[in-house]
Formats: C-alpha cells, sequence, structure tokens
C-alpha cells in the first residue's frame, strides 16, 4: 500500500494553487485527468527525468509515494510536499477460481484470516513508515502541508472518478464506503 501526494517547488497551500501548474504525471489517463480537473497541467515526463525536469523548471511538481520522494531526493529540488493523498496504491492477493474451488472451507478461512492480517501490518507498517519520513523530511528543510479538507479535491476530480469507474461506479462507492 502507498499513498501519493504532491510535490513542488514553491509553496502549495491548496487546490487553488495548482492553477496553472505543471505537473509531471505518468501518461495514464486517470492521472492527467485528475491533474487537469485540479486546474493543473498534466505534463508527461518519463520518471528517469524528473528529478531534472523539477531543477530545470520543465515541470513545476510532480507526485509519488513519500517513500519515493525520499529516496530520490526529490526534496533538494520540489521541498514543498502537499500531503492530499490523492492515490492509495494497494497490492492484491489473487487466487484463481480453479485453485479457490480446490480448497475446502478450513483451507479458504485460514487463506481469508492471513489475508485480513496482512492487511492490518500492511496498513500499520506503512502508517509508520509514512511518520518516519515526515519526520526525516521535515528536517532536511522540507515543508509538509497538511490537507484538512479532502472533499473539494474529490469533488474537483468527480468527471475523472466517473469516466475511470465507467461501469463500475457501484463498486467504486463500495470501495469508498470501506474507509
Amino acid at each position: 500500500m502507498s499513498i501519493r501526494h504532491f510535490f513542488f517547488k514553491e509553496p502549495v497551500n491548496g487546490i487553488e494553487d495548482l492553477k496553472g501548474k505543471k505537473i509531471r504525471v505518468s501518461s495514464d489517463p486517470t492521472m492527467t485527468g485528475m491533474v487537469d480537473d485540479l486546474g493543473g497541467s498534466a505534463t508527461t515526463v518519463a520518471f528517469t527525468e524528473l528529478y531534472s525536469a523539477l531543477s530545470t523548471g520543465v515541470v513545476d511538481g510532480a507526485e509519488q509515494p513519500t517513500a519515493n520522494y525520499k529516496s530520490n531526493t526529490f526534496n533538494e529540488v520540489a521541498p514543498y510536499l502537499i500531503l492530499d493523498g490523492h492515490t492509495l496504491g494497494v497490492m492484491q492477493i489473487v487466487i484463481a477460481d480453479y485453485s479457490w474451488d480446490k480448497l475446502d472451507e478450513q483451507q479458504r478461512e485460514w487463506l481469508m484470516e492471513a489475508s485480513r492480517y496482512a492487511s492490518a501490518v500492511c496498513r500499520e507498517k506503512v502508517a509508520e513508515i509514512e511518520a518516519r519520513n515526515f519526520e526525516l523530511l521535515r528536517k532536511e528543510g522540507v515543508t509538509v502541508i497538511e490537507v484538512d479538507d479532502k472533499e473539494p479535491w474529490v469533488n474537483a476530480c468527480r468527471p475523472t472518478i466517473e469516466r475511470s469507474t465507467g461501469e463500475l461506479s457501484a463498486l467504486y462507492e463500495k470501495i469508498l464506503a470501506m474507509k
């Protein structure tokens, strides 16, 4: 599990400050749509070129999980981290129906129990790592901006959310309700 946030060369205190900012994203239509919905200018740059693109002004900011932000030293060229949490990357445990059907009820319950346990441990570890990263980043001079009200961000992204979820909108709403 990883939570993605935006980071910038100049201060960004809220959604209104994204207007006109060139923000590096992958070429994924959901990511480019999200940045455009937020008022930014989605700019596709190869990840390997991101540090240089930030330092030369090709882009004003980007988005990554904090672990990537820290390990790639993006804070050296983009020291403003805004904790919007726009994307949550998750890992799935997948089993084919063919294999699942071979298991007895006890084995299925063991797998489900192990999955619940792994999920809880993962959330706990990610929270610990994020807290440690924020502390280290602040010590290194990064300005960490909290986003107290994320509702305007979600509302701004409705067009992309609706386009991306399409026929799966009911499933999307179920996932949201799991918070």
